[in-house]
């Protein structure tokens, strides 16, 4: 009875692995999770894969879009400001990209915070490098 309590309440340690362009990545709940350092803040970064880690194809879209002159990163800020017109393109920082399916690089989700807007946290959902969704959520 107590070997399985004990199976139950001791958890293997996490996987790790350290990647050479994207840092520390720590495999939690079947996502590859870590932050890269990009002018002086931190990106949190949310990729799919397996127990050997990312996903490649998801490794080499993250590259791109993390390039400050992406055209969807772009797209992305324009995106909001088209229906909130409170804001400025410049205002606005990237603080997170996820990939939620190995299979599908084409689905992500990108992440801002903006100037004026300190609580806020704006979230863009895109499929085929079309931004579909736009949300709002407490920083």
């Amino acid at each position: 009875m107590f070997k399985r309590l004990k199976a139950l309440l001791t958890r293997a340690p996490r996987l790790q692995v350290q990647h050479p362009d994207l840092g520390m990545l720590t495999l939690h709940e079947g996502y590859w999770r870590g932050e890269w350092q990009h002018e002086d803040r931190p990106i949190g970064l949310v990729l799919a894969g397996t127990e050997a880690g990312p996903a490649p194809a998801l490794i080499e879209r993250l590259r791109a879009l993390l390039n400050k002159s992406s055209p969807v990163r772009q797209s992305a800020v324009e995106f909001i400001c088209a229906q909130k017109r409170l804001f400025n393109a410049s205002d606005f920082a990237l603080r997170s990209v996820r990939f939620p399916d190995a299979n599908r690089p084409e689905i992500f989700v990108m992440e801002f915070s903006v100037k004026g807007d300190e609580e806020g946290l704006w979230r863009v959902e895109f499929e085929r490098n079309q931004a579909t969704r736009l949300a709002r959520d407490k920083a």
